[in-house]
């Protein structure tokens, strides 16, 4: 694995941008909006989820914000929600993950609802950030939305 991002989830991801701005110097990348359709560790169907996001343009590893969307996946008290890292497997990399005492919390899914893009974990203890895995085949697509580019999703 390899470090990728720390994941944070504010109140405003405008306000947050200008906060980290004048504190660390961090530029941003675009704000995206995009729907992303996710499966929960209890088994029920998937759904379609809004993320609002951006990431560091300094890294890495890069600071990516999330914006709370009230009732969603990525909701509650701002904070640190996770830590990122790049997988080739994204599968084998969360089935790894579970072995060692990680349990599922959500992930992305296909049509077929097999894991894609991304998929977190959280640790044994239920306290802490939660670890995603990326797959390593988003990385382009991620770093030339980083790096200034649209966001594109294939």
């Amino acid at each position: 694995m390899e470090h990728f991002h720390y994941g944070l989830v504010v109140d405003d991801i405008e306000r947050a941008m200008a906060e980290y701005a004048a504190a660390l110097g961090l530029t941003w990348a675009d704000v995206a909006t995009r729907a992303v359709r996710v499966a929960g560790a209890d088994g029920g169907e998937p759904v379609d989820a809004v993320l609002l996001a951006t990431y560091s343009r300094q890294g890495p590893p890069y600071v990516e914000l999330i914006q709370d969307v009230r009732g969603g996946v990525w909701s509650g008290a701002s904070r640190l929600d996770h830590i990122g890292y790049w997988v080739p497997d994204l599968a084998e990399g969360l089935a790894g993950l579970e072995a060692s005492g990680f349990t599922a919390s959500v992930q992305a899914v296909d049509g077929d609802g097999r894991p894609t893009r991304f998929g977190y974990r959280r640790p044994p203890s239920g306290t802490g950030p939660w670890i995603e895995l990326v797959d390593l085949a988003v990385r382009p697509q991620l770093l030339a939305w980083i790096e200034g580019g649209g966001y594109d999703v294939r």
